[in-house]
């Protein structure tokens, strides 16, 4: 869908209307021929309902919240990126900006030119896909990216199970017991730490592509084991084959940065197989090999070649030093989730012990050094030591336990990760080395998980205290779900998690302002003036908020001060002409002393 859909719109023209009428109709006729063919087996509509189910379950907190909760998370400035980029993509094909000056779609709505502006210059595929799932063009926006968003986050399920299925080379010849266990740890991923890190940070292209991957990386072992076996002429080889370049060419559409690292991951795997198993390949075998990149990448560019210049932005400055100052926020849960022990003997200790942990996923069982001091804070950050120390011990030991197969690739994987984190993080590069972590952060887990998932044939002294680590990881995101749903009951403002953790940008604003506009409320009306907000603490992104309610719906709309969410005037709103039935919106505060925007 991603591939054909990016195709239609950038270089068919076809506006999302068109688009989605297709995939009805392909749908459609897939259903059909499924039920034709009596291909729906019980497994198939397991993984189905299973993902169906987990995406209800995780629409729970927007469905309280709702606006306050979803319009942005920890990262207001990519949330509207989004957000106005899907708005235009939804709104008019791309044939429609094109034959119009930058003025003359700034005078329609400075929302759609700046929607238009990323679309072109950024990697738009993920807001193309919120666009054609986006039925009513005039109606709700937010609520259409939180659905998107908490879909392709339960899809992450189904690729992480059958990555398991993978790893451990077992099949649908598991005991019950172990399928549980198997559900759980996938689920954990998805609505535990790193799901719910990747969420709050807004990273919507990054999150969409998450699920592509983690299935390309399964049949990629797989792939890569046959190769070397001399086992890659079965005839269903060449679907397999097919189906690596196009889950390749639509992660590079989706999130191009975690393609090529996965990419560069691939390479090294395949070097490092080839040196462990003593195997040489024949050129048929490069050539197939090869062939997956290159014809991935020549998809990828007949999608939408406009991708291009940002391919090449994105190599130059994705390590440039401006970047590397985001870690001070982005990063901050790297000292765990109440921070280190400053000034007092177990500081140095706790930072070196939270970092491994919360890089571990394990970020919200530090220890609260604020409510916790002398005997029991050594005696807290003495278990710290222990549990910190044995995920020292799983990273060293499969050379202890000699693995083979999948595994021992798996292994290869992760560590290759971790060191090129810890070179990024050395070499003053922490952004980019966090950035990689959570690209990376789905191997690592299943990689900890490991002992769980094998639980039957988790023997021996070393295999307990690696099972030991998977508890503690597992337990710890059970814990932050908890903690999330405790969240959303106390937090009437949402604004995410307290303590050392990226889910509040701009401190203060959500806890100020009430985001509960609904344009219904301005039906018949055909303009409206916004007079000045910044009475409000941070006031532009409260501003961007209101002016995609109204793109939306189609109202003209000048704002007394009208500056965008980088605190730059925008004089193209002031050349707007209200016109018709006209109102105003101001904010006015409330008994509770938060401002809300009221119809006058």
């Amino acid at each position: 869908m991603t591939i054909l859909s990016t195709f239609f719109y950038f270089m068919c023209k076809m506006p999302v209307e068109a688009i989605r009428a297709i995939w009805l109709i392909l749908g459609i006729a897939a259903a059909v021929d499924v039920i034709r063919r009596h291909s729906i087996t019980k497994y198939s509509l397991a993984a189905l309902c299973s993902v169906l189910l987990l995406w209800l379950f995780m629409l729970v907190p927007g469905l309280i919240g709702k606006d306050q909760y979803y319009v942005y998370r920890g990262n207001a400035t990519d949330s509207q990126t989004y957000v106005e980029e899907t708005v235009a993509l939804s709104m008019h094909p791309i044939g429609w900006y094109e034959s119009r000056s930058a003025e003359e779609i700034g005078l329609v709505s400075d929302v759609l030119l700046r929607g238009y502006h990323w679309a072109i210059s950024d990697r738009p595929s993920a807001g193309l896909m919120i666009a054609v799932l986006r039925g009513n063009p005039k109606g709700e926006i937010y609520w259409v990216v939180y659905l998107y968003r908490m879909f392709v986050q339960a899809m992450i399920m189904t690729s992480l199970l059958y990555l398991f299925c993978v790893v451990t080379e077992r099949g649908k010849t598991i005991s019950i017991k172990q399928k549980i266990i198997w559900m759980l740890a996938s689920v954990f991923y998805c609505i535990g730490f790193w799901g719910q890190i990747q969420y709050d940070i807004d990273a919507v292209s990054q999150t969409s592509s998450i699920a592509v991957l983690t299935a390309l990386t399964a049949f990629f072992f797989q792939y890569a084991i046959d190769i070397t076996d001399g086992e890659t002429k079965k005839p269903e080889d060449r679907g397999q084959y097919l189906l690596m370049i196009l889950l390749a060419a639509a992660a590079l559409a989706l999130y191009l940065e975690s393609a090529l690292v996965h990419g560069a991951l691939y390479l090294i795997i395949g070097i490092f197989l080839l040196v462990h198993r003593r195997k040489q390949l024949d050129g048929k075998c490069i050539a197939r090999l090869a062939g997956i990149p290159v014809l991935s990448m020549v998809i990828f560019v007949l999608m939408n070649y406009r991708i291009i210049n940002f391919f090449r932005g994105q190599i130059t400055s994705s390590v440039s030093d401006v970047r590397q100052t985001w870690a001070n926020y982005f990063n901050a849960w790297w000292l765990g989730k109440h921070g280190i022990d400053e000034g007092r003997i177990t500081g140095p200790v706790s930072k070196v012990i939270n970092q491994i942990l919360s890089l571990s996923g394990m970020y919200n069982v530090t220890v609260n050094y604020d409510r916790y001091y002398g005997v029991t804070a050594l005696i807290l950050t003495g278990i710290m030591i222990l549990i910190a120390g044995l995920v020292l011990f799983c990273i060293v030991r499969p050379f202890i336990t000699k693995w083979n197969g999948a595994a021992w690739i798996l292994w290869v994987m992760t560590l290759t990760g971790i060191v090129a984190v810890l070179l990024f993080c050395i070499c003053g590069k922490p952004w980019s080395g966090g950035k990689l972590l959570y690209y990376i952060s789905p191997y690592w887990y299943t990689f900890l998980c490991f002992p769980v998932l094998q639980l039957e044939e988790c023997h021996g002294i070393s295999g307990k205290l690696a099972l030991c680590v998977a508890v503690v990881l597992l337990c710890s995101n059970a814990k932050i779900v908890a903690e999330r749903a405790y969240d959303v009951k106390v937090n009437w403002a949402c604004s995410g998690y307290r303590g050392n953790y990226p889910s509040d940008m701009i401190p203060g604003l959500k806890s100020m302002a009430v985001f509960e506009v609904d344009t219904r409320a301005l039906e018949g009306v055909d303009s409206v003036q916004i007079r000045d907000l910044s009475i409000i603490s941070d006031h532009q992104y409260y501003l961007q908020y209101v002016k995609v309610k109204l793109t939306c719906a189609g109202i003209t709309f000048v704002p007394d001060n009208d500056i965008n969410y980088y605190q730059k005037p925008l004089e193209i709103s002031s050349n707007r002409i209200l016109s018709g039935e006209t109102a105003v919106l101001e904010a006015q505060q409330r008994a509770d002393g938060r401002y809300e925007i009221i119809v006058r």
